[in-house]
């Protein structure tokens, strides 16, 4: 069973959002106004820190990085921070809607 994040910010005038699905293998996201600009893959289920980086479609473009730290095993959840313009900036976690299990009336009609 996996457990699914997202967390989102706006920057320069633009969305950017990064998904989490926590699972036997561990997948990132990175979209900028709703298009995924990166991707990653994490194996195992130790602590540590992936950095992900894309280039918003300003007017000039402007380069950000995204942090996302990853926790171990059994504790903690995951934070992401967004790192543009020489600060650090902190991704507010969003809630992420369950999807249903199918009731078990639906597996016989």
């Amino acid at each position: 069973m996996s457990r699914e994040y997202h967390f989102h910010c706006e920057h320069a005038g633009c969305s950017v959002t990064v998904g989490l699905r926590m699972g036997r293998t561990r997948e990132l996201e990175l979209l900028v106004d709703g298009k995924e600009v990166a991707a990653a893959r994490v194996h195992g289920h130790r602590a540590r820190t992936r950095v992900m980086t894309a280039i918003l479609p300003t007017d000039p473009p402007r380069g950000i990085e995204v942090e996302v730290t990853l926790p171990g095993a059994l504790r903690g959840d995951p934070v992401s921070v967004l790192l543009a313009d020489g600060a650090r900036r902190p991704m507010p976690a969003r809630e992420v809607p369950r999807r249903s299990r199918p009731t078990e009336a639906s597996w016989y009609s």
